[in-house]
């Protein structure tokens, strides 16, 4: 077979490469805002305040299978349940094939367990910093002691000088009772309007590429940049987008910081 080849589509072709830009180099995802994935769960509670033999079992519905589970900042597994669990506070999460994701809020308790987190507030720290902090409210019988993630138990209910992540505290009251709540997020706090939205639109929404017309993404539009947030941060952070170089340090950083925040139309 004779194939012959046009030289204008080498020269099309060798410049989308050295643009770093295809039609489907931002693939599009699953609609989850359709998906009719639900979760709920049943609880059996540990028998004493020293005990951990509580267990979650987690009851999906909808959605499309096989279903993946999470706890708090737990990695997905396909599992049946959560056991060993003592009293506390948790954030069950479940993941269907489409990438779709549900959480719902339990609670653990144990019979005349008298020690009660009522609130754990967060302080967002910034971008590339470790300011940050968790307040504690608690009660329980005598002096109580905290811990962050699994650390030593300190008298101090605040928690300061924290990077942007997800934590975990534990109370413990002086009967060694004791409760825990996960899932407590400290933000970078990096706003899309005022840091993100002008590196995206100087350097990937131009002529050529990631704007109406050319059949790609449309990054002039901000749902599709949040839509693609992902894609964006792994790229910008390789240094293959955008097509005209990599981007200072200072901005992929703050894309970065964007994204883990969770990509939030702020």
């Amino acid at each position: 077979m004779n194939l012959k080849i046009n030289s204008n589509h080498l020269l099309l072709f060798a410049l989308a490469l050295m643009m770093g830009c295809s039609s489907k180099d931002v693939p599009s995802g699953f609609d989850c805002t359709k998906s009719t994935l639900a979760l709920t769960s049943t609880l059996a509670n540990p028998t004493s305040c020293t005990t951990a033999n509580g267990s979650i079992t987690p009851n999906p519905t909808g959605g499309e299978g096989p279903y993946q589970f999470a706890l708090d900042a737990g990695a997905y597994a396909s599992v049946t349940a959560f056991n060993n669990l003592g009293a506390g506070s948790y954030v069950l999460k479940v993941k269907d094939k489409n990438g779709c994701e549900k959480t719902q809020n339990v609670t653990l308790t144990t019979p005349g367990s008298s020690v009660v987190i009522s609130s754990a507030t967060p302080t967002n720290t910034s971008c590339g910093t470790s300011t940050g902090s968790i307040a504690i409210s608690a009660t329980g019988t005598g002096s109580l002691t905290y811990s962050l993630n699994s650390g030593a138990a300190v008298s101090s209910s605040t928690f300061s000088n924290l990077a942007a992540g997800t934590y975990s505290i534990k109370v413990t009251d002086g009967a060694g009772c004791s409760t825990s709540q996960g899932s407590i997020r400290i933000l970078n706090g990096t706003s899309y309007a005022s840091s993100v939205q002008s590196i995206i639109q100087t350097n990937c929404a131009i002529s050529g590429c990631h704007v109406s017309g050319t059949g790609r993404q449309n990054f002039s539009n901000k749902a599709t940049v949040i839509a693609n947030a992902s894609t964006i941060k792994s790229r910008t952070g390789a240094g293959s987008m955008p097509p005209t170089g990599k981007l200072p340090q200072a901005q992929i950083d703050l894309i970065a910081c964007w994204v883990d925040d969770g990509a939030l139309d702020n």
